[in-house]
């Protein structure tokens, strides 16, 4: 009886704290959080962007400022390029023509929207935040697009949004953030199979710049996969594929020329968009190094062991009784997620010998194998046949599919549940560490726990 009285009690008070309107609250609370994970991580990325746009901001006037070296201005790493072109692109004059002007139109606008000046360097990099922001969010839909969880999609988003070298480019005055939001809505639309929009933003993409003319490789194996999928004829799936082909590489060879067409006709720079591209193409071809050790190879890029040198994009060093420490400091970095690759691999080609040998399907094994090996591969001949100059922020266009691949390591069981975790805790321990701003009291908390500050 007392087992009993016990048992009913205890199934009592379950029921009460359940329905009890706190309980209510939180697991409404939780809910919408769950549901709305991704979109809610991008505002999140968007409002600390947002948060340290003007940091640092220029001292010096922008007529100052038109060169790559000025004191006072401010610049982080490539801005010292990209300000003072889009400044001349202001004025009527055609600039920094080695590359496609979307992303140089994108941050004038931001300069438009919001000023240029002393003091003022958010038109700069406003437009940009809101790239690294929108690229979040599509890194983490892409993710739940080819899984059948929901996590998946999160663990993906989180990865992405917290590899610093990904964060430090989509937050300063570059060319790569626009171009990575494009090519990852294209992405996005590919896996919807709606090919026009998937065309038109790969079009976008190439007119912010023109490396990312990689990722058309594994647009193109999942235009393949898709168009030869089903029961129905070869001369069918044939004029299937060449249908979507047309939509897709087409379109955004259209679009790509277009746009160049406009900008070589208002600036008067190039008589035809192909004399624009040869130039481009050619200007590239002679970045050749003389001294193979000044170059970051890209076996370093994911090398635990041996790493590559953090470059310093933009770092300010105080000294105060003999401690120093850096309250803004713009790392060109790796993260552990770019280590993943090592486990990325072998993992992945497991996978797709394992589906194959039991018919079940590989699109997720193959897009992201090809992904990451497209994007990242080539720079091995480049670097060391070519002998042109590569840097390990390239290596930005391939991080997405890391966080995708690894995000989708939930799907395989408890072991690789309990890997995946360490690598998100690592993952968010770096961020902290290497955060580009911090104030006095993120500086007293890396103090504190013995960290670099």
């Amino acid at each position: 009886m007392l087992t009993l009285l016990k048992s009913s009690t205890e199934s009592w008070a379950r029921m009460y704290f359940k329905a009890s309107p706190l309980m209510v609250c939180l697991n409404r609370i939780y809910g919408f959080f769950q549901k709305y994970f991704i979109p809610i991580l991008a505002v999140t990325i968007l409002v600390v962007k947002l948060l340290i746009v003007n940091v640092p901001s220029p001292r010096a006037p922008p007529e100052a400022c038109m060169g790559i070296r000025g004191e006072g201005c401010s610049f982080i790493f490539d801005e010292a390029h990209y300000v003072p072109a889009v400044r001349k692109l202001m004025s009527g004059e055609a600039a920094n023509n080695e590359h496609p002007p979307l992303s140089k139109l994108i941050i004038m606008a931001g300069m438009l929207l919001l000023g240029d000046g002393v003091g003022n360097a958010a038109g700069w990099r406003v437009f940009i935040a809101v790239s690294g922001a929108v690229s979040v969010m599509m890194v983490g839909l892409i993710a739940q697009k080819l899984s059948d969880r929901k996590s998946v999609g999160y663990i993906a988003s989180l990865l992405f949004a917290t590899d610093i070298m990904s964060f430090n480019l989509s937050s300063i005055a570059m060319l790569d953030a626009p171009a990575m939001a494009f090519i990852l809505v294209a992405v996005y639309f590919t896996l919807r199979r709606r090919y026009i929009l998937a065309g038109t933003f790969v079009g976008l993409s190439l007119l912010c710049k023109l490396s990312f003319l990689s990722m058309l490789c594994p647009i193109l194996v999942m235009v393949i996969a898709q168009s030869l999928r089903g029961r129905i004829s070869r001369l069918c799936k044939l004029s299937f594929l060449l249908r979507n082909l047309g939509k897709v590489f087409l379109l955004a060879a259209a679009i790509f020329l277009l746009g160049l067409w406009a900008y070589d006709y208002a600036y008067g720079a190039f008589q035809t968009p192909f004399d624009h591209v040869a130039f481009m193409l050619n200007y590239h071809s002679t970045l050749k190094y003389t001294n193979p050790s000044e170059v970051d190879m890209p076996l370093s890029w994911i090398n635990p062991i041996n790493p590559f040198k953090p470059a310093p994009y933009y770092v300010e060093t105080v000294k105060l009784d003999s401690v120093v420490y850096h309250p803004i400091a713009y790392w060109g970095i790796y993260s552990p997620l770019w280590w993943s690759t090592w486990l990325f691999f072998p993992i992945y080609i497991y996978k797709l010998v394992f589906n194959i040998k039991r018919n079940r399907t590989t699109f997720g094994e193959v897009l992201l194998l090809s992904w990451v090996a497209f994007t990242y591969l080539p720079y091995f001949p480049i670097a060391h046949i070519l002998e042109r100059w590569v840097f390990p922020f390239y290596f930005y266009v391939t991080v997405p599919a890391l966080a995708i691949g690894l995000g989708r390591f939930k799907e395989w069981g408890d072991w690789m549940t309990t890997l995946l975790t360490a690598i998100v805790s690592a993952q968010l321990v770096w961020f902290f560490i290497w955060f580009p701003v911090k104030n006095d009291l993120y500086i007293t908390i890396l103090r504190l726990l013995n960290l670099p500050a």
